[in-house]
C-alpha cells in the first residue's frame, strides 16, 4: 500500500512538472520594460477578462483577439525615476509586474520672442483659459479601440523640437514642450497617425487651426497650425489619409506642424507610441 501510495505521487508529481506554466499563471506582458518620463508602453494580458492598477490608477484593458486584452499605459513626464509595479487580477487570483522609469535630462533652449508672444493680454488670456475647458472636456472620453496596427509618423520631415523640451522665454518664462514640432513647408500634407474619428476642427489661440482625432482607449492625437483642414468633425478617417495642411496660424512663429498626443488625460511624447509593436 505505502509502495503504491508512493508511485501515485511520482506520476502525480511527473505530471505537474510536464502541464505548461501557462495552465497555472495568466501571462502577462510589458513591452518596452523600460521607458523613460513621458513615455507610453503596452500592457497584455492573455485572459478572458482582467482587472489592472498602475500608481493607483485603473488600467482600461479591452480585447484584441482571443483570449488577450490590451492596454497602452501613459507615464507622467513628472515621474520619479524607478521600478513601479503592476498590478493585475484575474477573478480571484493576483498578479504583479513592474515597469523601470529611467531617469533621463530633457534639452533646454532659451528663446527670444516678440513680449506679446510672451506676455498675453487680459482678453487673450480668457480666451486660452476658456479654450482649454473645452479641450479638458475632451480626454477623459474613452471609446473602444479604433486604432489598427502600428502608428506612423504625420509627416515625413525631420523633428524640430522634441518632447519635453524646456523653453525658457525672454529669461523669464519656462514651458515644458508637451509635443513633436515637425519641420514643413505651408500646404504639405498632414496625416492621421492612425485611424479614428475627428472630434474637434477648431481656430484656437494657441495651437490655431487645430485638429483632433480619437482613436478610441483614452487615445487622442492632435495637429496643430494647420492652414487648413481636409476633414470635418465627426469624420471617421483612416490611417495615413490627409486631414490637413502645414501652415503657421496660431502663435507659431513659421510654418511647422505641432503633433501632441494626450492618452487617459496625460500628454505622452509621440515618438514613443510610433515605437510601439502592435
Amino acid at each position: 500500500m505505502i509502495k503504491s501510495n508512493i508511485n501515485r505521487l511520482v506520476i502525480l508529481l511527473v505530471i505537474a512538472l510536464l502541464i505548461p506554466d501557462f495552465v497555472y499563471a495568466v501571462k502577462v506582458i510589458v513591452t518596452p520594460k523600460e521607458v523613460i518620463p513621458g513615455d507610453v508602453f503596452l500592457l497584455k494580458v492573455e485572459a478572458g477578462s482582467a482587472e489592472a492598477e498602475f500608481l493607483g490608477n485603473k488600467i482600461n484593458l479591452y480585447p484584441v483577439k482571443d483570449n488577450q486584452l490590451l492596454a497602452m499605459v501613459p507615464v507622467d513626464i513628472d515621474i520619479t525615476p524607478g521600478k513601479y509595479n503592476i498590478e493585475i487580477a484575474v477573478g480571484k487570483d493576483r498578479y504583479k509586474t513592474e515597469i523601470i522609469v529611467r531617469r533621463h535630462k530633457f534639452k533646454t533652449i532659451k528663446l527670444t520672442l516678440p513680449e506679446e508672444k510672451v506676455t498675453l493680454s487680459p482678453e487673450d488670456e480668457e480666451r486660452a483659459a476658456r479654450e482649454a475647458e473645452l479641450l479638458n472636456k475632451i480626454w477623459p472620453e474613452s471609446t473602444d479601440p479604433a486604432w489598427n496596427g502600428r502608428f506612423t509618423t504625420p509627416i515625413n520631415t525631420a523633428v524640430s523640437t522634441g518632447f519635453g523640451v524646456k523653453r525658457i522665454m525672454n529669461e523669464k518664462k519656462t514651458s515644458v514642450h508637451k509635443g513633436t514640432d515637425f519641420r514643413g513647408e505651408t500646404g504639405a500634407h498632414v496625416k492621421a497617425i492612425n485611424s479614428g474619428t475627428v472630434v474637434l476642427t477648431e481656430d484656437l489661440f494657441f495651437g490655431g487651426n487645430t485638429l483632433i482625432v480619437d482613436h478610441g482607449m483614452g487615445l487622442y492625437s492632435v495637429y496643430m497650425h494647420l492652414s487648413k483642414f481636409s476633414v470635418s468633425k465627426g469624420d471617421k478617417v483612416s490611417k495615413s489619409q490627409v486631414i490637413g495642411s502645414v501652415g503657421s496660424t496660431g502663435r507659431a512663429s513659421g510654418p511647422h506642424l505641432h503633433m501632441s498626443v494626450r492618452l487617459n488625460g496625460l500628454s505622452i511624447n509621440p515618438e514613443s507610441l510610433f515605437k510601439l509593436e502592435l
